[in-house]
């Protein structure tokens, strides 16, 4: 039997994918240097702000607007209830973010987004990392789109592309959840000994752009 080069339960990925679920460049001229030292030349654009670190092992840079939350050592409750998210929407953002506690992950949303969508649903993105081995891009490829059929996804896009910090896999997929199309991206970064998964999620048409600009600032650590 074929080792899974990152194991990831239906539980999970539906959380995952239901809170988003989870590639351009920077503008090297722009920004401030990303946290920290001894770990790759990280560059955060103009009007963004960063969230994750080595206890987390993946960053990303996302807009200043955004609520960001730190599952290494922020508290869950407080960050929703910064988040703008309300009735069933806030419970299922609950229930998915305590499922990602023991990974450490990041956590970002635009609050301005949820009240702005007919289902109260907001753009979001969620980030951890879990202990993989080194496999091809096309094996990851078709692994993560197995896992995506589990939710019924339709995939759009699904390639190795070039980041910042190095190579990784992004695929751009929708779903429905509850009778709202959710359109999502997703980056596969590999890392030492792992593998740091990114899933950005809207229910908007017009989010691509930024997601791929977003995208473009995630890096292992």
């Amino acid at each position: 039997m074929r080792r899974r080069p990152y194991p990831m339960t239906t539980g999970v990925l539906g959380c995952c994918l239901a809170l988003a679920t989870a590639c351009g460049g920077d503008d090297p001229a722009a920004g401030t240097p990303g946290p920290g030292a001894g770990r790759p030349t990280l560059t955060t654009p103009a009007g963004f702000k960063r969230v994750g670190d080595v206890p987390n092992g993946v960053t990303v840079a996302v807009p200043e607007s955004w609520v960001t939350l730190d599952l290494s050592r922020d508290d869950l409750e407080q960050g929703l209830s910064r988040s703008g998210l309300s009735g069933a929407v806030l419970e299922q953002f609950r229930q998915g973010l305590r499922a990602l506690v023991p990974s450490k992950a990041v956590w970002a949303a635009d609050p301005r987004s949820a009240e702005q969508s007919k289902k109260g649903f907001p753009t979001n993105l969620n980030g951890f990392c879990q202990p993989s081995i080194a496999v091809p891009a096309q094996q990851r490829i078709d692994d993560a789109k197995q896992q995506l059929s589990r939710l019924k996804a339709e995939v759009s896009e699904a390639a190795e592309v070039t980041l910042g910090t190095g190579k990784a896999v992004r695929i751009v997929y929708t779903f429905d959840s509850g009778g709202n199309k959710i359109r999502g991206t997703q980056y596969y970064l590999p890392g030492r000994g792992k593998t740091c998964i990114v899933t950005l999620s809207t229910d908007r048409d017009d989010r691509q752009e930024l997601f791929d600009r977003i995208g473009g600032t995630a890096s292992p650590l």
